[in-house]
């Protein structure tokens, strides 16, 4: 076996995306609430304690699955799974 590392592959991609609700049980061990998730959840009007801790924990575990895919680096060599194409103006 050799020591390069494989290329990362779109079913790679996809299985570590699918692997996110558990990376986000795994980061749920914090019980403090990021201030964004705070200040989120104190603008909802007529939620009582339990339902604004509750959002304000949802956020906070959003914000942690965000953080995995953000720091997630790919190599330059992977090509993107789709280009872009701008459509025809229909100006003339």
């Amino acid at each position: 076996m050799s020591d390069k590392p494989r290329p990362l592959t779109r079913r790679a991609l996809g299985q570590m995306l699918l692997a996110m609700p558990l990376a986000r049980l795994a980061a749920s061990d914090e019980k403090e609430a990021s201030p964004r998730a705070r200040c989120l959840a104190a603008t909802e009007p007529g939620l009582s304690t339990d339902e604004r801790a509750r959002l304000e924990k949802s956020i906070a575990e959003g914000e942690k699955s965000l953080a995995v895919i953000r720091d997630f680096k790919l190599p330059p060599d992977v090509a993107p799974s789709l280009r872009f194409q701008a459509m025809k103006s229909k100006r003339k």
